[in-house]
């Protein structure tokens, strides 16, 4: 399993990700290997739920599977070779990334007909993340997306 972040906690498919770095770290991390199938569409939703319930970031799991699997949906159509979800958990903010082995093909936001059946997809990332983009790599590409948030206190944590 590749290792994304400096603090990675890489874990099998169908494995939740517990704090990696510890508590008060204010970064979590987990990534799943999914293959390159439409089959891996719901899977990865689950997974991106289940980890936002886990972290206890539940009232963004709406969103978040709406939009991982328009990018793991893109990546299975577009992309090519493997393809990896992972998650970020930063103290402001949520971030998804799906990244493949195709690195020509750059998604872009494409205007989409009353009629067409597909082409929405990134238009539905702009409007409800709070910023997007396409990171290349050596061997492919990264598309991202993040969600605005604030981490819930922590049990030990007083709020002011």
């Amino acid at each position: 399993m590749r290792s994304r972040h400096g603090h990675n906690a890489a874990v099998r498919s169908g494995e939740l990700a517990t704090s990696p770095t510890g508590a008060g770290s204010g970064q979590d991390t987990a990534s799943w290997p999914l293959p390159p199938l439409t089959s891996s569409v719901r899977p990865a939703r689950r997974l991106a739920g289940e980890q936002l319930e886990h972290w206890g970031f539940g009232h963004h799991r709406d969103t978040a599977e709406l939009l991982v699997s328009e990018l793991v949906t893109n990546a299975v159509r577009h992309g090519d070779g493997q393809i990896h979800l992972t998650m970020c958990a930063q103290d402001d903010r949520l971030r998804f990334e799906v990244d493949d082995e195709a690195p020509g093909s750059v998604p872009k936001i494409r205007p989409a007909g009353d009629n067409d059946e597909g082409g929405r997809g990134l238009h539905l990332v702009g409007l409800l993340s709070s910023r997007w983009g396409v990171t290349p790599t050596a061997t492919g590409k990264i598309v991202w997306f993040e969600l605005q948030t604030r981490r819930p206190p922590q049990d030990n944590e007083t709020t002011t």
